[in-house]
């Protein structure tokens, strides 16, 4: 195909853009009510109790939105034989495709939630002083990034099967990519914390006594620094995945093109 050694042309990637708006408009639309209803839910709500019972559930379903955000590509049906005959090169759907669900669909999940967050602890200072044991606990910035990129792996996951998939994709890219969020998850955080807690717990039974929140929370922040070596470790499974994903899909779209 012709496209195929083309040189990139941001204007093929615009009409990309055109041709799969019915479809992505109405989920932008969708998206960003729900995050900003989730936003003025964690803002308005007075009451800590009510508001994190509503906004925790809303955060979770937020993930899961993203995750599953390339199943918009199927358009209620298998359209990826005239897919083919759009004049573009595998690298221009490719960018088309990154750029709509990791910068679209990036913000509207999570843009107004992280500005509600941000925002919080001006109108509600009291419950900062309180706190809770996750609040309180200092968490390495490499365990962050490692697990905001393992829900980015998760979503290329389904997008993968989304568009490779010979039989099967929507199963396959529902069930793979939740399993792949699963399986990141564990290795992003079981370890370092349940290590933690269970080390806190000992050491309070070997005293006689019930381990404080306090204690808990000091305890967790210090196993997450002393095993820092393995969110390192965690952080290379995800970015080799997130390549190798991009890869993956990459030649999927480069095959279907010929």
């Amino acid at each position: 195909m012709k496209t195929q050694n083309a040189s990139f042309a941001w204007q093929r990637v615009a009409m990309l853009y055109q041709y799969n708006a019915p479809w992505i408009r109405k989920q932008t639309i969708i998206y960003f009510l729900f995050s900003i209803v989730t936003s003025l839910v964690y803002l308005l709500i007075p009451s800590q109790t009510i508001r994190m019972g509503i906004y925790s559930p809303c955060r979770t379903i937020l993930l899961f939105m993203f995750i599953w955000a390339p199943i918009v590509f199927t358009k209620g049906g298998d359209t990826r034989v005239v897919d083919r005959l759009i004049p573009a090169s595998a690298l221009e759907k490719l960018m088309f495709y990154l750029s709509y669900l990791l910068i679209v669909i990036g913000l509207a999940c999570y843009l107004f939630p992280w500005m509600a967050e941000k925002i919080s602890p001006e109108l509600y200072p009291s419950e900062m002083n309180a706190g809770s044991t996750i609040q309180n606990v200092s968490v390495p910035l490499v365990f962050e990034w490692s697990t905001f990129l393992s829900t980015i792996a998760a979503m290329l996951t389904c997008f993968y099967f989304v568009i490779a998939a010979k039989r099967n994709r929507l199963v396959k890219a529902y069930l793979i990519s939740i399993g792949v969020s699963i399986f990141l998850s564990i290795i992003n955080t079981f370890y370092g914390v349940k290590e933690a807690i269970v080390a806190g717990y000992r050491e309070a039974a070997s005293q006689g006594s019930a381990a404080s929140e306090t204690e808990i929370t000091e305890m967790v922040s210090s196993a997450l620094n002393d095993h820092l070596y393995f969110s390192f470790f965690a952080l290379a499974i995800n970015v080799g995945f997130i390549f190798l994903l991009i890869f993956l899909s990459y030649r999927s779209l480069y095959r279907s093109n010929l």
